[in-house]
């Protein structure tokens, strides 16, 4: 497998201007389980600053980054797995981190029935945070969905969709987006009209711990693709899954699809589950349409207060100098990189890795 140590190495487009190249970046899953509520929580705030220090910077340098944010912000009394309630705070670090776009649809975000789930809208409307993936009622949905993104000269739709709740279900007028081909299939038309230079499927699917995509995945992918989604992202299983870059034969396009980002932040410790991948997609466009100019990932691991006897979690890249961990951290790091990079040498095609 060929690894770009160099950085994102751009393909040189010198006759394009600044405005014709737009980059995306996508995170996995952002949690907040009890250990973490219970290691950063200071009086009356919770300490995030340390979260995500090492990859701000990669966070803030391209145009749009989006996250899995796959706990409902529920109130108080603060609460982990089984049942997510997580503070204000974590969406306001994620926000200083550089991430501006949230996925909402995925299978937590009923973990705090109605109140939680209305409070989460309301929380990120009250900090400007954009999303998608859970409205209010049909008219919140019909004035926000398909979410159009403007960014330069760029017209991007982010679809999201969750396989489930987690049994709950959802109360009337509230909607969440559930994976529903009937509804999908409408969904993209409206889209198609919007003229988007992007169509992007972000889904939450497929079986947790599972390092290969199920059938009903690779289904849902072609299926997706057929109907004009050019770009499918796939999270949930808390593991990383592969990706391929695929170049239809007729017209020439290129579209990624991702079956699974990984975990973002958490406290999963199981192997496979204390890391995840950050993708980043850059489309460029001129007089003929819109094309992938480069695409790739970087892996990103969570270091917790049990390795490193600190108090804080932090979120570190692939290429973190070792010496600056303990030893059992530089263990676990390098099983899951090893890990990871041997799964993707078999079975990505065409997305390589890059350092930053």
């Amino acid at each position: 497998m060929k690894i770009l140590l160099s950085g994102f190495c751009l393909l040189s487009f010198l006759s394009l201007s600044a405005q014709d190249s737009l980059t995306i970046l996508f995170a996995g899953d952002a949690m907040m389980h009890q250990k973490q509520l219970d290691n950063t929580r200071r009086g009356d705030f919770f300490d995030l600053g340390s979260y995500f220090a090492n990859i701000e910077r990669e966070v803030k340098a391209v145009d749009i980054a989006v996250v899995n944010f796959e706990v409902p912000l529920g109130g108080e009394p603060y609460s982990g797995y089984p049942v997510f309630s997580a503070p204000e705070d974590f969406a306001l670090a994620l926000q200083k981190a550089g991430f501006d776009f949230f996925l909402l649809a995925n299978n937590h975000c009923l973990d705090r029935r109605t109140r939680g789930f209305v409070r989460t809208i309301q929380a990120l409307d009250s900090l400007g945070i954009r999303h998608t993936g859970t409205f209010l009622d049909c008219d919140h949905r019909h004035r926000t969905y398909p979410m159009l993104l403007r960014k330069k000269d760029f017209r991007i739709i982010m679809l999201n969709y969750t396989y489930g709740t987690n049994g709950l279900k959802v109360d009337i007028p509230r909607i969440v987006n559930y994976i529903d081909k009937d509804i999908m299939a409408r969904d993209i038309e409206t889209a198609k009209a919007l003229n988007p230079d992007a169509l992007i499927a972000c889904m939450h699917w497929g079986i947790e711990y599972q390092s290969l995509p199920n059938k009903e995945q690779t289904s849902l992918a072609d299926w997706l693709l057929s109907r004009g989604v050019t770009h499918v992202i796939g999270s949930h299983p808390h593991v990383v899954q592969p990706m391929e870059l695929r170049t239809d034969t007729l017209s020439g396009q290129q579209n990624v699809v991702l079956y699974s980002l990984g975990n973002f932040i958490s406290n999963m410790s199981a192997r496979k589950t204390d890391g995840g991948l950050l993708f980043k997609l850059e489309l460029t466009k001129d007089s003929i349409g819109t094309s992938v100019s480069n695409c790739g990932y970087s892996l990103i691991w969570t270091a917790r207060p049990t390795l490193s006897k600190k108090k804080n979690y932090v979120l570190y890249p692939a290429s973190i100098p070792t010496d600056s961990l303990s030893a059992e951290e530089r263990n676990r790091l390098k099983i899951f990189i090893n890990d990871t990079r041997e799964l993707f040498r078999k079975h990505n095609r065409g997305i390589n890795e890059y350092i930053f």
